[in-house]
């Protein structure tokens, strides 16, 4: 059949429950699945069927992990290294990753909001939402049903080069990261350089969901970077046409690379 989602791939009409109501911001535990979700078939971590999902994310892994949706689809950012299946891209095992599946203790994200704290885990739900869900009480439309924000975000993520910065151009990723905590260069020391001055979107060096330990490692590809490769170029120029960040300790690295026309060669920065 075409691609298609049904309502009940993700909801069993005799299984719903009233759902208890849990702020979308509220960190937790890894959360067991919604009331509305329950007792429907789902993809584990480990790419094998089950037939009651325990976690929101395994009905989500059902289209979002193999199979022909992944393979046939084209994606939204061209990136240096390229992966559609989420089931690869949020294991724990990664250099880098949004802990989906499994807590991420990295201390070195100084920049998280409130309650969110080392060993939070997201839902799929905490980005991939109605917009109406963002600034509505409870009882307002919910779930990524349908949104103003592409790809069905609950709020807006600019990731076009020369964006300037706001609170809404990148009100998405303020959710959980504190705004004047990236413009004071708290957790990298170039932040305000890149995204106020230079006008580069977090997109331009950051890939939201993860990057797969198959394909990167943790010295080029910690911290959830991999670079938009139609705003980052290869350096050139004799230097083989490189695009390569390294990590060299807390807060401290290098890029090899061409940026809105400026060529770095091994540029190191450091707090």
């Amino acid at each position: 059949m075409p691609r298609h989602v049904e309502c009940v791939d993700c909801h069993n009409p005799h299984g719903v429950s009233p759902a208890l109501h849990v702020p979308l911001s509220a960190p937790r535990t890894v959360p067991p699945i919604g009331a509305t979700m329950r007792f429907v078939s789902g993809v584990n971590r480990s790419g094998g069927k089950v037939e009651s999902a325990r976690f929101e994310y395994e009905v989500c892994f059902k289209c979002h992990s193999y199979g022909t949706a992944i393979s046939t689809s084209r994606p939204r950012i061209s990136r240096q290294i390229t992966q559609q299946n989420t089931l690869l891209e949020f294991q724990p095992t990664n250099p880098s990753f949004h802990p989906v599946i499994s807590p991420r203790n990295n201390d070195e994200v100084v920049s998280l909001r409130g309650s969110w704290r080392v060993g939070s885990v997201l839902r799929c739900t905490d980005c991939h939402n109605s917009d109406s869900a963002a600034d509505r009480g409870f009882g307002s439309a919910r779930g990524p049903h349908g949104s103003i924000h592409e790809p069905l975000l609950i709020e807006n993520y600019d990731t076009a080069d020369y964006t300037t910065e706001s609170n809404r151009a990148y009100a998405l990723c303020y959710r959980c990261h504190d705004r004047q905590s990236i413009l004071a260069d708290e957790s990298f020391p170039l932040h305000s350089e890149h995204v106020v001055r230079g006008r580069t979107p977090c997109s331009a060096c950051h890939d939201a969901h993860g990057v797969s330990r198959l394909q990167g490692n943790a010295r080029n590809h910690s911290h959830l970077i991999n670079f938009d490769r139609s705003i980052v170029t290869p350096a050139s120029g004799g230097l083989r046409s490189r695009i390569v960040y390294e990590d060299q300790g807390r807060r401290t690295g290098s890029c090899t690379l061409t940026c809105h026309g400026v060529t770095h060669v091994n540029f190191t920065y450091e707090p």
